[in-house]
């Protein structure tokens, strides 16, 4: 079977879990508001124009 059922909790609906989600997903997700930090950082000192 190409999914495993899972059982939710009953006081509540089934909550996010980064563990749930792939190593690179993960990755992906920590990495793109990183990168656009960066950026704003360094457009805000100038190190390019």
């Amino acid at each position: 079977m190409a999914h495993r059922a899972h059982r939710h909790r009953e006081e509540g609906p089934c909550h996010f879990s980064l563990m749930s989600l792939s190593a690179t997903r993960r990755l992906m997700l920590a990495l793109i508001p990183l990168a656009m930090l960066w950026l704003l950082v360094g457009w805000a000192n100038g190190w390019w124009p």
